[in-house]
């Protein structure tokens, strides 16, 4: 899972590089958007294999969902091993969802999924049920943060909520089994770092390891972004398609 708890961190930019970038890999990659706003399957331009069969079809299950994410993963037009499982907006009504064991049908669903990496582009959420359902079927978190204020205060929430998670599952006699792999951060254009992204990158790493190396933002990302392309495919885009790689490669076992 990749998550932070602010908003415009590249979290979106990170989960969707990871799996990309997982696929160009030669891995069997399956993007899940866990995110009412639906960045990533706008981005991907995504959709739903029928009505209202997005991620929320799945945290909204009144029967087992046990296998569903095969059925609900799109492919996509980026690459022949990235398949997408899209989100909606009213995927926010799932945030008042009170049944039990709710947080439980995302884990669920991924039984006999055919890939070999799962990446959930988390929101940017205090806990909450959509929080939970990442942390349930999640081995691994990914924090995602800028060199600012606000890369600072995602990673710090973040790190909280999967805190409180773990100490939660303790409390009930629960081993859960997720590891923090640290933390990708990006910065402006790929000159020499200001005072001010270097003290913020100092103090993210006080915080939680950074994976090497950091990400250039570059206009072309946002560009791309917009024209629902993959930046990699242009040469001005390799700079950050080779960080994300690397990225790739140790965060993914």
């Amino acid at each position: 899972m990749v998550y932070s708890e602010a908003g415009g961190v590249s979290k979106t930019t990170a989960a969707v590089s990871v799996a990309m970038t997982s696929a160009e890999a030669g891995h069997r990659t399956v993007l899940i958007d866990l995110d009412p706003r639906a960045a990533s399957t706008k981005w991907t331009r995504t959709e739903p294999v029928g009505e209202g069969l997005h991620v929320g079809a799945i945290l909204g299950a009144k029967e087992e969902p046990t296998g569903w994410a095969q059925d609900l993963a799109v492919p996509s037009r980026w690459h022949e091993l990235l398949r997408v499982i899209p989100s909606a907006r009213d995927l926010s009504n799932r945030e008042s969802e009170r049944d039990d064991y709710a947080e439980l049908r995302l884990k669920a669903s991924l039984v006999d999924l055919d890939a070999d990496v799962v990446v959930i582009d988390c929101a940017n959420r205090q806990g909450g049920p959509l929080t939970l359902s990442a942390l349930h079927a999640s081995d691994r978190v990914l924090y995602a943060a800028t060199a600012s204020d606000s890369g600072i205060d995602g990673v710090t929430g973040a790190k909280r909520t999967v805190e409180a998670f773990r100490r939660s599952m303790a409390r009930l006699g629960v081993a859960t089994g997720i590891e923090e792999a640290g933390v990708t951060m990006t910065r402006d254009g790929t000159g020499f770092l200001s005072y001010a992204e270097q003290d913020a990158i100092d103090q993210v790493r006080e915080l939680a390891p950074i994976i090497e190396p950091i990400v250039p933002h570059l206009a072309i990302v946002p560009e791309v972004r917009m024209a629902g392309e993959w930046y990699g495919a242009y040469r001005k885009g390799t700079p950050v398609r080779e960080a994300y790689s690397e990225v790739m490669r140790k965060v993914i076992r």
